[in-house]
């Protein structure tokens, strides 16, 4: 044998062996040749992993109650009885037809509540006194008419707010 024909068998053995062994490489990988459960998210790239993000699902059904809770502490005793003071005053109409009465509770005792009224005057004020602790009423009438200032009165402090507040 010539020596080009042994190179040149030679060569094509090469090329043989080469082309084996790159067609065994070239073979795709498929899902059935990968083993369920042994790729973790670190052996796929970053794309892959943004990609495995989808939008959230429907929120769960409520679970069950939890257990009750330690009771609170003791709160701060109440009166010892919650009792109502209820005071009047008659006002008579002075000679211009106006009746002004005041009417206040006793010490340390507030204004829940009040009214004034009249069967012949017209009520033109009504409301409590500036401090908390009673109320305030003016009728409009002729002069001599009649009015009752009333307020309810139950133990407690007054906090007087500023008007707007």
């Amino acid at each position: 044998m010539s020596k080009s024909w042994r190179t040149a068998l030679m060569v094509g053995a090469i090329i043989a062996v080469f082309a084996a062994t790159s067609a065994g490489a070239a073979k795709f990988i498929t899902g059935a040749d990968i083993k369920n459960g042994s790729i973790g998210l670190r052996d796929i790239s970053r794309a892959a992993r943004r990609g495995l993000k989808g939008q959230p699902g429907p929120a769960g059904a409520p679970g069950p109650a939890g257990p009750q809770g330690a009771a609170g502490p003791q709160g701060p005793a109440g009166p010892g009885s919650i009792s109502t003071t209820v005071r009047s005053q008659s006002v008579t109409a002075d000679g211009t037809g106006i009746a002004i009465g005041d009417v206040h509770c006793p010490a340390g005792m507030v204004a829940t509540g009040g009214s004034v009224w009249s069967n012949v005057a017209f009520v033109i004020v009504d409301r409590p006194t500036s401090d908390g602790a009673g109320w305030t009423g003016v009728a409009a009438g002729d002069p001599g008419d009649r009015a009752q200032v009333f307020v309810i009165c139950t133990p407690g402090t007054a906090t007087v707010l500023p008007t707007g507040s």
